[in-house]
């Protein structure tokens, strides 16, 4: 059963068949999707380092680096180790508010590491970058675009993100890339790896899996409204495209084309309900990938404190992260 949790006396889609905005997709749909993907030309021009700097205490350089894709500027950022040898590559997709347009990453480093990687930080569309590096702040100017395109949207910004790693860090093993993100960037994280082969492992934290399913129960809500019903609502978009982007932002609908995923969820998260984690693992286990899905639910958790102090995420983050 659905719940609405932001209902009103009058509800923002009155007028509108919610039938035919919230029904499940038709394998027509998911066509036409996936063909919209496969047509999307990510390419990018116009590449520039930004701000390059040696972090205090730790063997390794920041990046700060621009980039355009289809005509719109693009930030993102690469903290890369010293050394000659290839890496993987790992990105960390960060959530959205509707009113903080900065994603902010505070990260503690030193030169003790037995698992290097180059770490990839993306300044979504409409986002800048605040990364904090052993107290140390590093900013980026905001990314082009519609900052509430936030799931597909986003997703087209990662891969466009990854075109520029594989086509400027000679050190980077593109094809051992992991994406992992909290939130909104969890569902990103899954999407992404849907759509590109060079990602091995998604790695999403309390993250909805089924944007369909929770837009129809939060009409009312300023998020879903700015992500998706907005565009209705103001006659730019038709009921057909409102759908396809829903559908495009859920990633339970292309189950089938995830790598090895793990999923952590809060039993408390009113946000994003448990229900999304096992409606996903449903999905997998009915085709057959069972294996290829750990979902894991934290009692007394919250979608605010799932991560916080939490040994058992920990480990099972650190052990998934091992290519």
């Amino acid at each position: 059963m659905l719940i609405c949790n932001y209902c009103k006396e009058d509800d923002f889609l009155d007028g509108y068949d919610r039938d035919e905005l919230f029904s499940s997709p038709t394998q027509s749909e998911l066509d036409i999707v996936q063909s919209d993907w496969n047509s999307r030309d990510l390419s990018v021009k116009s590449y520039n380092i930004e701000q390059e700097s040696k972090i205090m205490n730790a063997d390794a350089t920041l990046r700060i680096v621009s980039f355009i894709v289809n005509g719109k500027k693009e930030y993102g950022a690469l903290v890369i180790p010293a050394g000659n040898d290839t890496l993987p590559v790992r990105i960390y997709v960060g959530g959205f508010d509707i009113d903080n347009y900065v994603n902010s990453i505070n990260l503690v480093l030193d030169n003790i590491d037995d698992d290097p990687f180059i770490f990839a930080f993306p300044a979504l569309r409409g986002q800048s970058l605040s990364i904090t590096i052993n107290h140390i702040e590093y900013t980026s100017p905001v990314s082009d675009g519609e900052h509430c395109d936030a799931f597909d949207g986003a997703a087209d910004d990662i891969i466009a993100f990854l075109n520029v790693i594989e086509n400027t860090e000679i050190r980077a093993d593109v094809h051992r890339t992991i994406v992992r993100g909290g939130s909104r960037g969890a569902t990103v994280a899954l999407l992404v790896a849907e759509r590109d082969k060079r990602i091995k492992r998604a790695l999403g934290i309390a993250g909805p899996v089924n944007l369909l399913e929770l837009t129809s129960s939060n009409e009312n809500d300023d998020t879903y409204q700015c992500q998706f019903l907005n565009a209705l609502v103001e006659n730019y978009k038709s009921p057909a495209l409102i759908r396809l982007k829903m559908i495009a932002s859920s990633p339970v609908y292309f189950s089938e084309l995830l790598p090895k995923t793990q999923l952590h969820l809060a039993a408390n998260g009113l946000i994003v309900p448990v229900s999304q984690g096992e409606e996903l693992k449903a999905a997998m286990t009915e085709i057959g990938m069972a294996d290829s899905v750990e979902l894991f639910i934290y009692e007394g958790r919250t979608h605010q404190n799932i991560a916080i102090d939490n040994k058992p995420l920990s480990d099972r983050i650190t052990e998934f992260l091992k290519l």
